[in-house]
């Protein structure tokens, strides 16, 4: 890893308030079994069939702090992208998702504060027939690097 440097996102002054993004993520049973070995979560909900088939949701639901999750990766993938940190997110959830579906996450940017060096996004989750499943915002520190160390493993 010292040989190679991580591509860095897009700094405060390179985003304009009003941009989009959308981002596609299909969530996979592997993703859910994932997060639950993680965190030590033991929900039936979010496994057993026979348990949710006596629920509402009548199927095992995706835990909505997974959504989140990957509400996270795409700010730090794509917008600002790598080297961005979340400092506040609020996210509220409308409507349940079954394993195997698809989601498109929309983000906008809705506010840059040039003074506190921060963005502000907006983000709504849907379904693949556009059914919101989750919306909320999130302050964001773009990437920032205050002194270049590109030639400090030059030596090596």
């Amino acid at each position: 890893m010292l040989t190679k440097r991580a591509k860095i996102g897009r700094k405060l002054e390179e985003l304009s308030i009003g941009e989009k993004l959308i981002v596609t993520e299909h969530i996979e049973e592997k993703h859910i079994y994932l997060y639950l070995a993680l965190t030590g979560d033991t929900n039936p909900l979010y496994t057993e069939y026979n348990y949710a088939s006596q629920t509402k949701f009548q199927k095992p639901i995706v835990p909505g702090v997974l959504i989140s999750g990957m509400v996270s990766a795409a700010v730090t993938k794509h917008l600002p992208g790598p080297g961005s940190h979340e400092i506040k997110k609020e996210m509220e959830y409308h409507h349940h998702l079954h394993h195997n579906e698809t989601i498109s996450i929309h983000f906008e940017v809705v506010d840059i504060d040039l003074k506190n060096k921060e963005v502000s996004l907006n983000v709504s989750v849907l379904n693949k027939s556009q059914l919101k499943i989750a919306s909320g915002n999130i302050t964001v520190i773009p990437p920032t690097v205050e002194q270049s160390n590109s030639l400090l493993y030059d030596n090596f």
